[in-house]
């Protein structure tokens, strides 16, 4: 049978995929030795993709584990796999000596099935395994039935064809069946995926039904995960029906399963053993960390199980962290607004630094994002006119030794009071990290118009260790620095961050502007913050307030630390049900901390816009503002609720009635598994 015009982008999928798993597995992530066998051409995907499909693996892996631990001692033992593409889950469990008899089934599209069986044939180590070909029935949909080992070639789109394919090929309906569907139910129409799952509940007694796919569309990471489905015609169906855990629950109850519970990729990867998890750290650089998190909170297993399969969703589901997610329930306060503003394509970037100069001017340094036609690191600097809300953008011309400033990301900027900008680490790779300090001085900032030109003196400096520290910061990103006023002179402090080699700092500096030297704070106390990065910090009269962050092991930091700058002593608040979140911004509006964005793990306690009031750590967070699907797509501002994490590129704006709002910029980046 040919394919059809509908089929075709669908089944790409597939040959994507297997590429993607091959490189997955060549780099140690998950062992399959038989993926290279289905894999067109092996080709290395970014540590992004491969963290992906290898959370992805382990999902497939505890389903296939739970499952053959639940029916330990029935017989008869089945397994189907819904859109199987070229899986490798039979070889794989045949191998490691799983199946024991048990029947595994594979269907998918005859184009599909047709080009599996060619490959099996194409190896001796694969053709070995397969049992002998038994079919005797004349049902063209079964394309190999073997023993142990089926394959039907058939539309998932057309229950009364598959029955019937079952039927012809053996299967028992009443036995012990897991049933699965990875990333392949999502393509279909709703009414069909509706169909097959209430088929597969009435046909099945005693069965299970996993399905791997996507949820939160209309999120920001949500909205470019569509488009991107979209762009290869193979657009997700069913995702604006179901777009919670919750409507995917109520969903398979709603078609006759008697037990449902659905488990995100981000509390599987947290159930792994922590030496599993380290292992995994280590195979790669890897600064993705929002990408990877938000990744991980779009992908869930839904898992429906009923008769003597009842209690196997509920295990393979269950969630140590869900105390733990209990803990975090904030005051939840009306959702905000906002306004939404047109702008030039660069400011569409993120890892930059933004810093609000007095005329009313916004320059933005570094980040990543799009030039000439290119996703990559950006360099040099922008000026954007914020007081007549047309965001007019243009480059700032760097003078003097402004070649230093590299094409970097996660770096610090901060302005001092004489209007000099200070730019502070930052990298262009996880293995390259800049630790200079670099400063410019805009010589004609008052010009607001595109067509002049408007350009900086630039300054590389090295500051000495002072005369009581013997010790200055080495390299390093994704650290926070603030200026604050000791002795009526300007300083600098520098907290945490990465190092290459993928070390998270904890250590603590201050840079005198006087001298430019540098003192190191003792970190010594017992309530000094740990090792961590992608923190935000903010300067309430004379204390620093650090906030959030992920540690060492990319756990999400839920705490407040202050330091005060006339003792140099540290000090955790506590704030009872604070969530974490990293990559986020802090201000200090009077006596309140105000926390906007971030990311962080949990699945029903996200970022928004939280609220500390520093004098009775009384905390509350706010609902992120919702824009139109319209405003979202036509103006790039790939953010909402959760998805908000514009490190660094936030600024406090107060009006004549001292009312607080806030200015944003930046742009998401994302990967698909």
């Amino acid at each position: 049978m040919l394919k059809t015009k509908s089929q075709l982008p669908v089944q790409g999928t597939n040959d994507s995929s297997i590429i993607s798993k091959f490189s997955m597995a060549s780099r140690g992530y998950f062992c399959d030795k038989f993926l290279k066998f289905f894999a067109a051409k092996h080709q290395h995907r970014s540590p992004l993709i491969n963290r992906g499909y290898y959370i992805r693996a382990k999902a497939m892996e505890r389903m296939f584990h739970q499952f053959f631990q639940t029916v330990f001692g029935f017989p008869d033992i089945q397994i189907i796999s819904l859109g199987a593409g070229f899986d490798t889950s039979y070889f794989r469990l045949e191998s490691e000596k799983f199946l024991c008899g048990t029947k595994f089934i594979e269907v998918d599209f005859e184009g599909v099935i047709t080009r599996k069986m060619t490959c099996i044939n194409s190896h001796s180590i694969l053709k070995d395994m397969m049992p002998e070909d038994t079919s005797t029935s004349s049902n063209k949909s079964i394309i190999f039935q073997g023993r142990n080992y089926i394959l039907i070639g058939a539309d998932l789109r057309v229950t009364c064809d598959l029955d019937k394919a079952l039927e012809d090929a053996g299967i028992s309906f009443e036995s012990p069946t897991l049933i699965f569907s990875e990333c392949a139910m999502t393509y279909m129409e709703v009414e069909s995926s509706n169909r097959l799952i209430e088929w597969a509940a009435k046909k099945f007694p005693n069965a299970a039904f996993v399905t791997y796919e996507q949820i939160h569309p209309d999120d920001g990471f949500g909205l470019i995960m569509q488009k991107h489905f979209q762009s290869l015609g193979s657009p997700l169906r069913s995702i604006q029906t179901f777009q919670t855990e919750k409507s995917q629950e109520n969903r398979y109850k709603n078609l006759c399963w008697t037990e449902c519970y659905v488990l995100g990729m981000n509390q599987l990867f947290s159930m792994l053993p922590l030496e599993e998890q380290k292992r995994i750290q280590s195979l790669e650089l890897f600064d993705e960390f929002e990408e990877w998190h938000l990744k991980c909170s779009h992908y869930i297993l839904a898992c429906a199980s009923q008769g003597v399969l009842a209690s196997f969703s509920k295990a393979l589901c269950s969630d140590s962290c869900k105390d733990k997610q209990n803990k975090y329930e904030p005051v939840i306060s009306k959702r905000l607004h906002w306004t939404v503003y047109e702008h030039g394509s660069e400011l569409q970037r993120f890892g930059q630094q933004c810093v609000l100069l007095p005329n009313g001017l916004v320059l933005t340094c570094g980040g990543f994002g799009i030039q000439d036609g290119k996703h990559q690191r950006l360099g040099g600097c922008l000026l954007t006119d914020v007081t007549t809300k047309t965001f007019q953008s243009w480059k700032l011309e760097l003078e003097g030794q402004g070649h230093h400033m590299g094409q970097r990301i996660h770096h610090c900027t901060v302005l001092l009071n004489d209007q000099k900008l200070v730019v502070i680490g930052g990298r262009s790779s996880p293995s390259k990290a800049y630790n200079e300090i670099l400063t410019l001085k805009i010589k004609n900032s008052t010009t607001q118009t595109s067509g002049n030109i408007v350009s900086a003196e630039t300054r590389l400096l090295t500051p000495q260790c002072s005369s009581t520290s013997s010790e200055s910061p080495s390299a390093r990103w994704r650290h926070t620095a603030c200026v604050v006023k000791l002795g009526g002179i300007e300083k600098i402090m520098v907290f945490g961050g990465r190092a290459p080699g993928c070390k998270v700092l904890a250590s603590c500096f201050i840079l005198e502007t006087e001298k430019w030297t540098w003192e190191k704070v003792p970190q010594d106390q017992p309530d000094a913050p740990g090792p961590r990065h992608s923190h935000s910090c903010a300067v309430w009269e004379s204390v620093v307030v650090l906030s959030g962050g992920i540690d060492s092991e990319e756990q999400p930091v839920a705490a407040v630390h202050t330091l005060d700058l006339s003792t140099l002593k540290w000090k955790q608040l506590f704030i009872p049900s604070f969530i974490p979140r990293y990559s986020h911004t802090s201000h200090i509006w009077k006596d309140n901390l105000i926390l906007v964005g971030g990311v962080n793990t949990l699945p029903t306690a996200s970022p928004g816009v939280g609220v500390v009031d520093l004098q009775t750590c009384q905390y509350c967070e706010w609902h992120l503002p919702c824009a139109t699907r319209r405003e979202m797509e036509n103006l790039n501002l790939w953010r909402r609720r959760k998805l908000f994490f514009f490190r660094d590129s936030l600024e406090l704006l107060c009006d004549r009635n001292r009312s607080a709002g806030v200015m944003w910029m930046s742009l998401l980046s994302s990967c698909f598994c």
